[in-house]
């Protein structure tokens, strides 16, 4: 969360180290979710802040979370999801030109995109080709 109370940019440093040391330590995260708070008059982050600290650090936020994206998510996805590794029956949802996004069915799944128009909501086997930020490509196998 970006903006909270007592935030600066030292604290941005150790939640990146602390992201970091997962990685170190071999750990899995299939995926850091990035937000910046909303302080909503009558809260008490309001009352606080009135969202000065969002206001404040903003400028440090663009470069702070390409560096989580680059330095932790995308190792991460790497050694979850190798290339070559099969995912199975994941469910094709949308298109967007010619390429097909498909998820597997769960809580809050990994999307990997098919260079392919397939047909909606099917299922399929596919092989990670590579990755993407936050993100995977793939093939039907």
């Amino acid at each position: 969360m970006l903006g909270l109370t007592g935030e600066t940019p030292e604290t941005l440093e150790l939640s990146f180290e602390a992201l970091k040391r997962l990685l170190g330590e071999g750990l899995f995260v299939r995926r850091i979710n990035i937000r910046q708070v909303v302080a909503f008059p009558g809260t008490r982050l309001y009352e606080e802040t009135g969202g000065r600290v969002l206001r404040r650090n903003r400028r440090y936020y663009r470069a702070w979370i390409e560096k989580v994206r680059h330095e932790i998510d995308l190792p991460m996805l790497r050694r979850l999801f190798p290339k070559g590794v099969i995912l199975r029956r994941l469910c094709s949802e949308v298109h967007e030109g010619d390429v097909t996004f498909l998820r597997q069915v769960g809580s809050y799944p990994i999307i990997v995109g098919v260079r392919k128009r397939l047909p909606l909501g099917e299922l399929f086997d596919v092989r990670i080709t590579d990755h993407m930020l936050r993100s995977l490509t793939g093939e039907v196998v």
